[in-house]
């Protein structure tokens, strides 16, 4: 990192900073600016524009300052395995080189990321890899990257939906004849749609800049209409934070789900500040961690009032933190009470959270089942939950197929279990969705031993077909 080190202190010092002068008007700690340099963290995307001003350069000069170097690319963004993070080490140091598409000699990871690709809040992509000793891997690829081995790459256009910083799209649903705020929310279900069908990867960049735009309209509004337009920036905000978590990318997913609860409070919309609160627990879930994903899940009860729509969906959340905790029996009471309220009429034929359903509960239930290892109920649940989908709905299909293989493969064999699979992996594929890819990684790691099976052969060497490979 001695080069890039050498360049951003460098440019830093010809625009009159120090290490604290510049930690001052960032408005963050002098260690911040210190790993900046040293190549161990990078500035949030948020602080590129304001940085590069105070440093005389433009946006992209920066990024060029910050970008690492080829030989770190990798090793630096080497993400988790399985969902877990890598102790030091245990990753071996790898070059750009080193990864390959298979059955395309020559062509390496900046040259062709494969399908199983999802976008990140930098406007990169997290990719799938098998290491050498064949775990399966995430890796965070910069945007430099894919753009400079771009040309004649058949995989980077699986990732054309990631827009250039700073391009504006201009969707043809928006009509000057409404109401911005209609407009706004007009766009929102369209995008919602093409999330179900298309998955994030396509629809991330276009939700961002809607927010930057309500942004924009803000300035020049007022009264009734500022309003507005803040709550509708807080529901862009809860949509990209799904999206980000559906990609993979974490802590992008909080960071939007902040700023969420921050403009829902701020627009007084008690029910949508409960939505964005459950929302955190389910994130807090699909992060491994128990206790946030109750107490968070606790707290969107608690806001949402006894007996509503948006309590059940605490309470479905908040169970799957109890069965992180291997407490079945208070995760089975919640998924009860989350049932047992749905039964009710709506509050509203349009609340916030009419999608849930008891189909889907059911599908918590059986996510839930399945870490707790009642394996056979799990298959059952998800079973159920898959039939009453509606067609539309092909990324949550994929992830019920996903989740069900891993039940499958204990209750049934892994013949059944690489069959469902199969299925799931196309639908991954075509969303870049990275909660299906994640678990047919865990679903890989238990086939390794079955590999005499006609079945698990198919599926991993399909599998292997969109993934990149250490060599």
């Amino acid at each position: 990192m001695g080069a890039r080190r050498d360049r951003f202190i460098a440019q830093r010092a010809s625009a009159g900073f120090t290490q604290e002068s510049l930690a001052v008007a960032m408005g963050v700690d002098r260690t911040t600016v210190g790993r900046w340099e040293r190549g161990s963290a990078l500035p949030r995307p948020w602080q590129m524009a304001k940085l590069a001003r105070l440093m005389g350069v433009s946006t992209s000069e920066l990024a060029a300052l910050l970008a690492p170097l080829e030989q770190d690319v990798l090793a630096a963004n080497t993400a988790s395995v399985l969902g877990a993070s890598l102790p030091s080490g245990a990753v071996q140091r790898v070059t750009m080189p080193e990864w390959k598409t298979p059955g395309r000699d020559g062509h390496t990871a900046g040259a062709a990321v494969g399908a199983a690709s999802m976008a990140l809040m930098d406007g990169g992509a997290r990719v799938g890899c098998r290491t050498a000793d064949g775990r399966i891997i995430f890796v965070a690829i910069p945007r430099r990257a894919l753009l400079r081995g771009a040309t004649g790459a058949a995989g980077v256009t699986a990732l054309s939906g990631l827009a250039a910083p700073g391009v504006q799209a201009t969707p043809s649903v928006l009509s000057p004849d409404i109401h911005p705020v209609e407009n706004m929310r007009s766009l929102r279900r369209s995008l919602v749609e093409c999330d179900n069908v298309l998955g994030p990867r396509d629809v991330v960049a276009t939700a961002q800049e809607q927010v930057r735009l309500i942004q924009h309209l803000r300035r020049e509004a007022s009264g009734r209409d500022r309003h507005d337009l803040l709550q509708v920036q807080a529901e862009y905000a809860e949509f990209c934070s799904w999206l980000y978590q559906d990609s993979g990318d974490h802590l992008a997913a909080q960071y939007w789900a902040d700023r969420a609860v921050d403009w829902a409070s701020a627009s007084d919309d008690q029910d949508l500040s409960a939505y964005i609160m459950a929302r955190k627990s389910q994130l807090a879930g699909d992060m491994q961690d128990s206790i946030e994903a109750i107490d968070l899940g606790a707290s969107a009860q608690r806001m949402a009032g006894a007996g509503s729509r948006l309590s059940a969906m605490g309470a479905v959340y908040t169970a799957h933190g109890h069965a992180l905790l291997g407490d079945e029996r208070t995760a089975q009471h919640a998924f009860d009470q989350a049932l047992a309220l749905l039964a009710k009429p709506p509050e509203a034929p349009f609340g916030r959270g009419r999608w849930l359903n008891e189909a889907y509960v059911e599908a918590q239930r059986a996510r839930s089942l399945s870490l707790l290892g009642r394996h056979r109920e799990a298959t059952s649940g998800f079973e159920k939950a898959i039939r009453a989908l509606p067609a539309t709905y092909q990324r949550d299909r994929g992830v019920y197929l996903a989740r069900s293989a891993i039940a499958q493969f204990h209750a049934d064999g892994p013949e059944h279990a690489a069959t469902t699979a199969y299925s799931a992996l196309s639908i991954a594929t075509t969303t870049g969705s990275a909660r299906i890819l994640t678990e047919l990684a865990r679903l890989d790691a238990l086939l390794q031993r079955c590999d005499r099976v006609p079945e698990v052969t198919q599926f991993r060497q399909a599998l292997d077909s969109v993934l990149l490979h250490e060599v």
